[in-house]
């Protein structure tokens, strides 16, 4: 599983990590919230990693996509080790504030509303933390404040990239016509709103 607290995880996207950089200021100081700087790390890391289509979506039964995060929840709670139940808890954290902090105003199309992801984001990060203070890990403070500022931090950073989108774009709907078609025009478009698509040949039709 990679990794988006490490920058290093992160290749060839020095641009779309300072472009990244500056959206979460940005969302941090039109909001006013108080959010730590280890905080706001984790953030403009996780953005710049699922930024790529090939890191943001897995292989599945059914292709490339996105498993339910109920089911990666589930199976996190369950897991028989720490490092199993931590990787599973953080994907459900990361996925759901990519998707309600990137793709907030195109998910109230979706049957599963925002609501549901800011509870399950939310949940998996304070219960990621726990697991993280018992482990003895410093990391646990970081999720902690990403678990319990997940609804504010979210809404702040959808605020911002909806500004930077034509009023009437439904990027998660682009995002799922590339996925399916490998459009270039899609991934031209996808591409100015911050999200790269990565290599055509990294989908599954």
């Amino acid at each position: 599983m990679r990794d988006p607290g490490n920058a290093q995880t992160v290749v060839n996207c020095t641009s779309v990590k300072d472009y990244f950089r500056q959206q979460v200021t940005d969302a941090i100081t039109e909001s006013d919230i108080d959010v730590s700087e280890e905080a706001q790390a984790y953030l403009v890391n996780l953005l710049t990693c699922y930024s790529r289509t090939d890191h943001f979506f897995e292989h599945t039964p059914q292709g490339f996509g996105l498993r339910p995060l109920a089911l990666v929840y589930g199976e996190a709670l369950s897991a028989r080790s720490r490092i199993e139940q931590a990787e599973g808890l953080r994907r459900v954290g990361d996925v759901a504030m990519f998707l309600v902090g990137v793709f907030r105003h195109s998910l109230r199309r979706k049957p599963v509303n925002v609501d549901y992801y800011i509870a399950i984001g939310g949940n998996a990060y304070e219960h990621l933390s726990v697991a993280c203070s018992r482990a003895g890990t410093q990391t646990g403070a970081v999720f902690m404040e990403l678990g319990t500022k997940f609804a504010v931090l979210a809404r702040a950073m959808a605020q911002v990239f909806e500004q930077d989108l034509d009023q009437d774009e439904n990027l998660l709907a682009l995002y799922e016509r590339w996925q399916q078609t490998g459009s270039t025009s899609c991934a031209q478009r996808l591409r100015r709103a911050g999200i790269h698509t990565g290599p055509v040949a990294a989908q599954v039709h």
